[in-house]
């Protein structure tokens, strides 16, 4: 499980000046597990970068614990205050960075010890609506003492009706705040609006034949399927990778687990099939499934009926929490059956001679003698799932009160009735 002070370390490590900041942790360390001890981890970060902790707890005993890190650690500047979190912070002129991981919501494992602690120091056991009330109260005030540095923090943040800060997470985004990175279970804050995050999803489509992949060298991009075979040339990779065609990535095998061990990409998406074929691809985490993002709520995946690896390639954009997603390379316009190809019993393809001048790509090389892949399909399925994805970003846009634009980079007009064109030489 992700854990938020792992979020909010991650944070406050790419800042340029936090030497005399200072780290409020509401809910010191009751339990010293692995990997949970968020206590310990913002010590031994406040020791190396000369930062300031503060940890406050209602239980006594948590703040005990709390005294014996900063002791084994031989850490000269934390504080540790005993009461409750949002006593504590009505106290505050200003604030850097909190961490609001107080008050248990009830998931219904707590020990008996842990719902002891609650009685003794509450006179009730752990329940969703103090939880939820005390999150609320705590950020109404720092809302009114934050300034365009401050960060929020939550951990245990399961959806909106679960979890710690169902009421005030709402709160806060009414009120000017934005989420600036999140976690499957935690979410950071600020006021000040991050910069808009531009990506590039580049296909292999014939009309980017000219043009200059030196562009993308210092960008954030998606490439797509065989594109490796030219970025081996190039000498440089995306920073993610889609495939969620079956029969390529069966017969590129060797070419992907290559890619993967040696983590070419950050991160790939790719058709759960493959671990069928190489088991061992479930051990590396920069892997994840098209058929993962297809069983949660709240992403366009789950709303593609067909789909291919460009509009999953914006779909996966979208997920990354992306702005400004440019196509490139995306011509949906296959000529379905070329000269140098047959079609095998099971309907797939074979490339039986390497084409000297592949009409549907823009290097010769994309294609060649031996390799399978799967027919086209333009228009049932290509054009289908870029019809379904623009009226999906419609949609989320309005429910999502987001503003993602796509926009194709491109010389043909076949997706024009989806997105708005510009031509490539405008990224010059």
């Amino acid at each position: 499980m992700d854990h938020g002070h792992q979020l909010l370390i991650k944070y406050i490590t790419n800042q340029e000046k936090v030497t005399d900041k200072t780290i409020i942790e509401i809910g010191s360390v009751r339990e010293d597990l692995e990997g949970q001890n968020s206590t310990k981890c913002f010590t031994d970060l406040c020791k190396l970068l000369k930062m300031n902790l503060i940890s406050v707890d209602m239980d006594e005993k948590c703040s005990e614990n709390a005294r014996k890190v900063f002791k084994d650690n031989n850490f000269d500047r934390g504080q540790v205050y005993t009461q409750l979190g949002e006593n504590y912070v009505r106290n505050l002129a200003y604030f850097d960075y909190i961490y609001l991981d107080g008050y248990d919501y009830n998931h219904g494992k707590h020990s008996d010890d842990r719902n002891t602690r609650y009685q003794e120091n509450l006179g009730k056991e752990i329940n969703d609506e103090d939880c939820w009330k005390s999150h609320l109260e705590m950020v109404e005030f720092l809302n009114e003492i934050a300034t365009d540095e401050s960060i929020i923090c939550f951990d245990d943040i399961i959806n909106e009706n679960i979890g710690k800060g169902v009421t005030a997470i709402p709160f806060l985004l009414s009120n000017g705040w934005y989420i600036i990175d999140k976690t499957s279970t935690a979410l950071l804050l600020s006021k000040k609006k991050p910069p808009s995050k531009d990506i590039y999803v580049v296909g292999n489509g014939k009309s980017l034949k000219d043009f200059d992949f030196n562009y993308l060298k210092d960008k954030e991009w998606v490439g797509c399927t065989l594109g490796f075979r030219h970025w081996d040339e190039l000498g440089f990779y995306p920073k993610y990778y889609v495939n969620v065609d079956p029969v390529v990535s069966k017969y590129h095998l060797d070419k992907l687990k290559d890619m993967i061990i040696n983590k070419r990409c950050e991160l790939f998406l790719l058709d759960a099939n493959i671990i069928k074929e190489w088991k061992d691809v479930q051990k590396y985490p920069h892997v994840v499934y098209i058929q993962q993002f297809k069983q949660q709520k709240q992403n366009p995946f789950r709303n593609l009926i067909d789909w291919c690896s460009g509009t999953s390639a914006v779909c996966l954009a979208y997920c990354l929490g992306y702005d400004n997603i440019n196509l490139l390379g995306m011509d949906c316009n296959y000529i379905e059956f070329l000269p140098e190809c047959v079609e095998l019993n099971d309907g797939s393809l074979k490339i039986i001679k390497t084409p000297t001048d592949n009409p549907n790509y823009y290097f010769p090389s994309y294609q060649r003698k031996g390799d399978l892949y799967q027919k086209p399909n333009t228009e049932r399925v290509h054009k289908q799932s870029w019809y379904d994805v623009r009226n999906i970003f419609l949609l989320f846009n309005t429910l999502m009160q987001k503003n993602i634009g796509i926009v194709n980079y491109n010389c043909n007009d076949t997706l024009d009735c989806f997105f708005e064109r510009k031509s490539v030489e405008d990224l010059k």
